[in-house]
């Protein structure tokens, strides 16, 4: 069931939103529904799959119960029996290995029939089918299951309240991925003000905005580039999609998780934003700082520190890097284009680490124009379908032959709007605005233009709202990028 569909929109999410304010308000009670809510949310779209999920759940949640036991002091995971380690160790081998067999069976099979070109080469498994959601989930349990190990966080003892955390609603499909550690207590005492549902509305709204109005928009440009073989495509071609790419893929995740984090906030859970501008970054490390922020922490905090993390020397610190993007690349696809995706900025992360920051901080035109670059070549790697295809349409993009620079599919007029819009929404507005708004205070000398601002947001995203809505009766063709994923 996709956000952006109207059996969402006017049905399920109306009726759950009712149901929900008029029960006793009992915070045992809410969680319980939205429990059974998210239940019957992701049974619509998955059906038996969903016992996958029950499963990974009650499997965590008894281990870490098992685990925390042992725990000394917090903070620590020191003090633990053998078999309490033995149980965290089974716990992501089963925990990972559901995600492997479901998602990197196949993969592991071609790159074993590739490295060792056997004479019968090993056949793949066929019916597999992806579980919708399986890597965001996974990463949830994991992320409450090692925080526990590790006593930075006391167990739950409920298990209800642990699987409405996993099954919610807003985040289960394609996150953002949020830890128990940040909304534990939001599962005990939460309220919702008048001004904190109105927020969460006009957040779910400019969301539903920018997956629909400018991601959608721009996809089926983008999706007429890459379905051509590469020899029908020009440079200017191949510029136009990798960009449009650049611009559709934010759009549609950062959408995606302004919707989530809006949803949340309309039943009184607070989400930490996924996205900060990250097409403004002047490296590939601040890149990712800013990009699918919950991800890339959970990598930093789960995998790399306890790798060594800077406390190392200076090679093996580079080799934690690149394997941790590595990981990154192929959390996001069993593929080769994946793998090279990841390891492409962890190569120009090691580069910065190893001197390259120090050029981009004394030359701000050089860092402005190295990041957009760089990501708009990576994305053609994470778009191509595989890697013969991504490195003749890269190769294609930096051959600057001047008889190859016309446009042989063309480009529609609300694909040019879509896009120049994009790229005006990549850049970081709210300092000049508030400026704007605190001048104007000061020369009225009233809170008046606060008010304003705020019925102003309120207005244009009801516009936005109906605006997207229209766009969605009139067109089927409504995917969302990370559901892969």
């Amino acid at each position: 069931m996709l956000f952006t569909s109207p059996i969402f929109l006017f049905l399920f999410l109306p009726i759950v939103i009712i149901l929900y304010r008029i029960l006793p308000n009992r915070i045992f009670i809410k969680n319980l529904f939205l429990l059974l809510a998210s239940s019957m949310f992701y049974y619509y779209g998955e059906q038996e799959k969903i016992l996958i999920m029950y499963f990974v759940i009650l499997l965590n949640w008894g281990i870490a119960l098992y685990i925390d036991s042992g725990t000394i002091a917090e903070g620590t995971y020191k003090g633990k029996t053998k078999l309490q380690k033995v149980a965290m160790g089974l716990c992501l081998f089963i925990s990972i290995g559901l995600l492997w067999y479901y998602k990197y069976l196949n993969f592991s099979i071609e790159v074993l029939n590739a490295i060792f070109s056997f004479q019968k080469p090993l056949e793949l498994i066929s019916g597999i089918v992806l579980p919708l959601g399986i890597s965001f989930y996974t990463f949830h349990v994991l992320s409450y299951t090692l925080d526990v190990y590790c006593g930075r966080l006391k167990v739950e003892k409920s298990f209800f309240n642990f699987c409405s955390y996993v099954l919610m609603f807003p985040q289960l499909i394609a996150g953002p991925i949020v830890r128990y550690i940040d909304i534990k207590y939001q599962f005990y005492n939460r309220t919702i003000t008048p001004i904190g549902f109105v927020n969460g509305i006009r957040t779910f709204c400019y969301g539903l905005s920018k997956k629909v109005l400018i991601a959608n928009t721009i996809s089926v440009y983008v999706d007429n580039i890459f379905s051509k073989p590469v020899d029908m495509l020009s440079t200017a071609d191949c510029w136009l999609g990798a960009i449009g790419y650049t611009l559709q893929i934010y759009f549609d995740f950062s959408g995606y998780s302004s919707m989530a984090i809006g949803l949340a906030m309309l039943f009184g859970f607070h989400y930490k934003e996924n996205f900060n501008y990250p097409y403004i970054a002047k490296s590939a490390a601040e890149f990712w700082r800013r990009w699918h922020i919950s991800l890339s922490t959970w990598l930093r905090d789960y995998v790399y520190i306890n790798m060594g993390g800077n406390r190392v020397a200076a090679w093996r610190r580079y080799a934690n890097v690149l394997f941790v993007f590595l990981c990154s690349g192929l959390w996001h696809g069993a593929n080769f284009t994946f793998v090279c995706w990841g390891l492409l900025y962890g190569i120009f992360i090691v580069i910065e680490n190893m001197g390259f920051n120090k050029l981009l901080k004394k030359s701000s035109f050089l860092a402005h124009v190295y990041l957009p670059v760089l990501a708009t070549t990576a994305w053609v790697l994470f778009r191509a379908d595989d890697m013969a295809y991504a490195s003749i349409f890269i190769g294609k993009m930096y051959l600057f032959n001047a008889v190859d620079w016309h446009c042989s599919i063309k480009l529609e007029n609300n694909v040019i709007f879509a896009m120049l819009v994009g790229i005006a929404l990549s850049y970081d507005w709210r300092y000049l605005y508030k400026r704007l708004c605190i001048s104007l205070v000061y020369k009225v000398k009233s809170k008046k233009p606060f008010m304003i601002q705020k019925l102003l947001g309120v207005a244009l995203s009801i516009i936005l709202f109906v605006i997207s809505v229209a766009s969605i009766m009139s067109s089927s063709y409504n995917p969302f990028i990370y559901f892969r994923f």
